[in-house]
């Protein structure tokens, strides 16, 4: 049986070619991180960062209290270098699963490049880390901005339903839709689904894609 508390993680691109949407993303994710504050189902919930690039991966929060949370800013988000997302990905699942066997886990994987300077994980790797924790309950879902977010998330095992396209232009809307699906899923207990996005009752069970 699933124990208590929520896991929601998210995974940042901090790579260099997110300076162009810099704003809208720091708008957006801060917007996030609000709505599951002030939401009734998400805001016990604990909350896990990493922000990456090709120079750091930085495992921000590693499931703190919502309210411990601090904004995005100018002065702690710069976006530099290239894109590791494998070994992002990699290294986020290895260091929440040591702590967390227990918890059902959201882990939101947002980036706007392909991979290109993972060192340490592949994607086959990655993507049998991702079915390992699906077996667990873990829900994966992937916001993908300027790329073709169906093809990079399906390459590593996350459905379809999991997954939402989008132009940087309309980061905000994305990351409001990210949001409103989590909280639908906090208000699930944090019941697996290949329907994350899909199961938005104002949108169509299409794919989700903003343009």
């Amino acid at each position: 049986m699933k124990q208590n508390p929520l896991i929601i993680c998210f995974i940042l691109d901090e790579t260099r070619s997110m300076d162009a949407i810099k704003s809208e993303t720091i708008e957006g994710f801060n917007e996030y991180v609000e709505t599951l504050k002030n939401d009734e189902a998400s805001r016990s919930a604990l909350f896990a960062l990493t922000k990456f690039n090709s120079d750091k991966i930085e495992l921000v929060y590693d499931g703190i209290p919502l309210g411990n949370v601090e904004p995005l800013s100018d002065e702690n988000y710069h976006p530099v270098a290239i894109t590791p997302l494998y070994d992002a990905i990699g290294k986020t699942i290895n260091a929440l699963k040591i702590k967390n066997e227990t918890s059902s886990v959201l882990v939101v994987i947002q980036t706007d490049g392909q991979e290109n300077a993972s060192k340490e994980f592949t994607k086959k790797m990655v993507r049998d880390i991702i079915a390992e924790r699906q077996e667990f309950g873990w829900t994966f879902s992937f916001l993908g901005a300027d790329i073709d977010a169906y093809t990079a998330a399906s390459a590593i095992g996350i459905s379809q339903g999991n997954t939402a396209s989008y132009t940087g232009a309309k980061s905000l809307a994305a990351f409001r839709k990210a949001a409103r699906a989590a909280t639908g899923y906090a208000a699930t207990g944090g019941t697996q689904t290949d329907s994350f996005f899909d199961d938005q009752k104002d949108e169509s069970p299409k794919k989700a894609a903003y343009r």
